[in-house]
């Protein structure tokens, strides 16, 4: 494995790790909204939290995702045809 497939397979872990955040963050987030409990728990404790669990930080971070997704797929390595050789 070359030096540009380990990288491509690195951002492609890296991305895929990122996904699984994101996820976790957004069911924090639903979590959030629907415990009661927990909303006066966190307001009580970690008023800015709070405005960060109410679904805006899963937003962005969905975001960020998708733009990397978009970003990783346009700069990945292209796989060419191998040039037949010429006659000469």
């Amino acid at each position: 494995m070359d030096s540009m497939q380990k990288d491509t397979l690195t951002q492609a872990v890296l991305i895929l790790e990122f996904g699984v955040i994101v996820v976790l963050v957004w069911g924090v987030s639903l979590e959030y909204r629907a415990n009661q409990y927990l909303q006066a728990w966190v307001n009580e404790r970690a008023p800015l939290l709070g405005y960060l669990l109410n679904g805006y930080l899963a937003a962005m971070l969905g975001g960020v995702l998708v733009g990397s997704i978009i970003l990783f797929l346009q700069n990945r390595p292209r796989r060419t045809k191998p040039e037949s050789p010429k006659n000469v």
